[in-house]
């Protein structure tokens, strides 16, 4: 038999809820909220001291070291990672080794998050085989399998062909194709982007409208295939005005970014300061995104 259990005094984030104030489980189930409910006979009491209450988060974009690279981190120490930050379901990029191109490998992950019973794992299956860009991977075996979306991870799909045959394939059942959003040659060995602060440092340099012009072909493709398009980690306003208007064309695209992207801007590289090399790279004050508080992503 289950018992009450009262978490009092705590923050209840949730869908357009957020208030400080009490939480009753009963049965294993939410069974009442608010300011203040009160003690039941029997319950067994959380004091929250203002801590966050609310359902658990979800990272739509992991990078996880199993399989290939167990020495770096293992399924069940990410899992641990993730569980005591309050993030419950891990969806996985498939860039591993071997690459998530066949099914059984989607299969592995799914079991193995739940075998720790912490998380779960929702993976990505690879858009092409070994996420080489080369040839296109079994998406309909893939979806089958359990795999949420489609991409070469950390990689481009650079050739139009192949972004093409990928969202036509994906667009049968409804697939989505995410994208990394640079175009791969204009990228290639550039370790930030193109600016006063790269040519002070001496470093090989990536220009911000390869972004742009990678997202405005992908969206070309989209129109063209009917097909659903998602852009990972945006960077740039140009981009982002790009996808604002072929979502309100009527285009199936939508876009994520990353805290860097809105928090930063090249000035952070500093003198080498490594953590600040990303992909996309952080971009200078006029490339970058503007937010306010407001802002909402396409």
């Amino acid at each position: 038999m289950l018992s009450d259990t009262l978490f009092t005094g705590v923050r209840i984030v949730a869908d357009g809820v957020d208030f400080l104030g009490d939480l009753l489980i009963r049965d294993g189930a939410i069974a009442d909220f608010g300011p203040s409910l009160g003690q039941p006979d029997g319950a067994e009491v959380i004091q929250g001291d203002g801590a966050v209450l609310c359902p658990g988060l979800i990272d739509i974009r992991v990078d996880l070291g199993e399989p290939g690279f167990e020495y770096r981190e293992t399924i069940a120490s990410a899992a641990a990672a993730a569980s005591a930050g309050g993030i419950t379901t891990l969806a996985a990029l498939p860039d591993s080794e071997p690459a998530i191109d066949d099914p059984a490998l989607v299969h592995m992950l799914i079991t193995r998050g739940r075998e720790t019973g912490a998380v779960s794992i929702l993976p990505y299956g690879a858009a092409t085989r070994g996420c080489r860009g080369e040839e296109l991977a079994e998406l309909g075996l893939l979806h089958e399998a359990g795999a949420v979306a489609f991409t070469d991870g950390a990689r481009a799909i650079g050739s139009s062909r192949m972004m093409r045959l990928a969202l036509s394939y994906a667009s049968g059942f409804g697939g989505i194709i995410v994208q990394h959003p640079e175009d791969p040659s204009l990228a290639a060995g550039g370790a930030a982007t193109e600016g006063a602060q790269a040519t002070r440092l001496g470093l090989p340099s990536i220009p911000a409208a390869a972004e742009a012009i990678q997202v405005a072909r992908d969206l070309r493709l989209a129109r063209l295939t009917g097909g659903r398009l998602h852009f990972a980690h945006i960077s740039t306003g140009e981009a982002l005005a790009l996808i604002r208007a072929a979502k309100a064309e009527g285009i199936a695209v939508t876009c994520d970014t990353a805290p860097p992207y809105f928090d930063l801007n090249e000035t952070a590289i500093g003198e080498f300061r490594t953590y600040a090399k990303l992909s996309p790279p952080l971009r200078c004050a006029k490339n970058a995104m503007s937010f306010s508080p407001s802002t909402s992503f396409p």
